[in-house]
């Protein structure tokens, strides 16, 4: 019953829209290789149940401060 819906989209704004996610992939270069792979990491280590809970990190920054 459900019908394709279709939307012509001009060249232009998807050359620009392509143009904007390239400048924003060059302004995020120099951080992306070192978060991600803390970030990676930090998901692995996570599902192999080595992360601390939330109540583990508040404790430890409230002692600290």
């Amino acid at each position: 019953m459900s019908k394709a819906q279709t939307v012509d989209i001009p060249l232009r704004v998807i050359e620009r829209l392509q143009g904007v996610f390239a400048e924003l992939e060059q302004a995020l270069s120099p951080y992306r290789s070192d978060f991600l792979a803390r970030m990676y990491r930090a998901r692995a280590s996570d599902l192999e149940g080595k992360g601390r809970s939330l109540a583990e990190v508040k404790r430890h920054f409230q002692k600290s401060h």
